[in-house]
C-alpha cells in the first residue's frame, strides 16, 4: 500500500493507529491539555515515546507538559531557539504528516477541517522523515522545570467558573494580549478589538484632524490629555457602522502589507460623516485618541497591564504566520470572546 491522503475522522483514526505502533515518536507543535487521552485512549503514555513540541509560540500549556511527564521526562523535548510548527505522528507502523495538532479540537471536533497523508514504513519519504526527526530530536532539549514554569497556564472548567464568580485566577505577569485573550477573556469587559489592514489616505487624515481641532478649539476643549501631551489621533474610514456601534475603548490590530502587526490602545472620540478624500468624494471617519500602551486600571476598562507592545505584536505576527488567516478577522470589531474564537485560541 502506498501513500494515502487522509481527512476528518479517517485522519484521526490513522494517527491513533500509528501511535499504537512500536517505537512511537511525534514532532507536533501544540499539545492540548488532553493530548495523551486523544492519542492513547486514556492509556498510559508509552515509555519509549519521543516527543518534540513547540514552546516558543505559547500554545502548549503547562497542563499538557505535565501530562507528558515534565519536568522529569527527558524524552519530552522542545527547540529553545526555534519555532516548531510541524505535525508528524509516527512509529514502526508508518508516519502521518498533517495539519492536526495533538488536541481535542484537532482530533475530535466535528467543526474543524484537518488534512494529511500517511507514509507507509517502506516508503522512501518515511525514511527521510524518520531521519529528519532523529536530527531534530538530538538538537532539542528536555522540558525542564524552567521551561515548564514559563509555559502558559490552562484555565479548565473550575478556573473558568472562578473567573465568572469574581474569584482571583493567577496568570503569568505580565501576560501578552493573546495569553490574556486565551485564558481570561472576561478581563476585556467593555473593550473591543478592531482588526484592519486598510490604510486611510493622508488627505482623509488631514481633513478629519482639521475638523477635530477646529471644533475642540471652538468648544474650549483641551487638545492635550494631561498625561501624554498633545492628543494623537487614529482614523478608521468607511467601516459601515453607526456611531453608536463604534466601541468607546478598543485595541486596534493593524496588519501591514509586509505581515507585521501594529497594536494600539484607543478611546473613541467622535464620528465625522463627511470628510473629503481629495478626489471629489467624502468618507465617513471614526476618530479615536491614542492611549499610551499599558494604561491599565480604571483608565482603560480595568484592563490589567499587559506585556510590552513589541512582545504582544510579535506574538500576534507569529499567530498569523502559522495557520491563522488575518482575512478571517480583518474589518471586524469583536469582543474578547469573539476574537478568541476567530483567532482559534480556544
Amino acid at each position: 500500500m502506498g501513500v494515502k491522503y487522509l481527512t476528518g475522522t479517517g485522519l484521526a483514526k490513522r494517527i491513533r493507529k500509528v501511535m499504537a505502533g512500536d517505537n512511537p515518536w511525534m514532532c507536533v507543535a501544540f499539545l492540548g491539555p488532553t493530548w495523551a487521552e486523544e492519542l492513547f485512549d486514556g492509556a498510559a503514555l508509552p515509555e519509549d515515546l519521543r516527543v518534540v513540541c513547540d514552546l516558543r509560540m505559547g500554545m502548549t500549556v503547562q497542563k499538557a507538559l505535565r501530562v507528558g511527564g515534565a519536568p522529569n521526562n527527558k524524552r519530552l523535548r522542545h527547540l529553545p531557539d526555534q519555532q516548531m510548527h510541524a505535525k508528524i505522528y509516527a512509529s514502526d507502523n508508518g508516519a502521518v504528516v498533517c495539519s492536526a495538532n495533538a488536541s481535542h479540537a484537532a482530533l475530535s471536533s466535528e467543526d474543524r477541517v484537518e488534512d494529511g497523508v500517511w507514509l507507509p514504513p517502506e516508503d522512501q519519504a518515511y525514511g527521510t522523515a524518520k531521519k529528519t526527526f532523529k536530527e531534530r530530536y538530538s538538537k532539542a532539549v528536555p522540558v525542564d522545570a524552567d521551561a515548564l514554569a514559563n509555559a502558559p497556564e490552562h484555565l479548565g472548567a473550575s478556573a473558568a467558573a472562578a473567573v465568572g464568580s469574581g474569584q482571583a485566577v493567577v496568570l503569568k505577569d505580565p501576560p501578552t494580549l493573546l495569553q490574556l485573550l486565551r485564558h481570561d477573556p472576561e478581563a476585556f469587559k467593555g473593550i473591543r478589538l478592531v482588526f484592519s489592514n486598510e490604510d486611510v489616505s493622508e488627505a482623509v487624515k488631514e481633513g478629519a484632524k482639521a475638523i477635530m481641532e477646529e471644533e475642540l478649539a471652538k468648544d474650549g476643549h483641551a487638545t492635550e490629555d494631561g498625561v501624554s501631551g498633545p492628543l494623537k489621533y487614529e482614523y478608521f474610514a468607511n467601516w459601515d457602522k453607526k456611531e453608536t456601534d463604534w466601541p468607546g475603548l478598543f485595541i486596534s490590530v493593524y496588519q501591514r502589507s509586509t505581515g507585521s502587526v501594529v497594536l494600539g490602545m484607543h478611546r473613541h472620540l467622535r464620528f465625522i460623516p463627511e470628510v473629503s478624500n481629495g478626489e471629489g468624494e467624502t468618507e465617513e471617519v471614526f476618530v479615536a485618541a491614542k492611549v499610551r500602551w499599558n494604561t491599565g486600571g480604571a483608565a482603560f476598562g480595568d484592563l490589567r497591564k499587559l506585556a510590552t507592545v513589541g512582545r504582544c505584536a510579535t506574538e500576534m505576527e507569529d499567530l498569523f504566520q502559522n495557520g491563522c488567516k488575518f482575512d478571517h478577522v480583518t474589518g471586524k470589531v469583536l469582543d474578547a470572546g469573539g476574537a478568541r474564537k476567530a483567532l482559534k485560541l480556544t
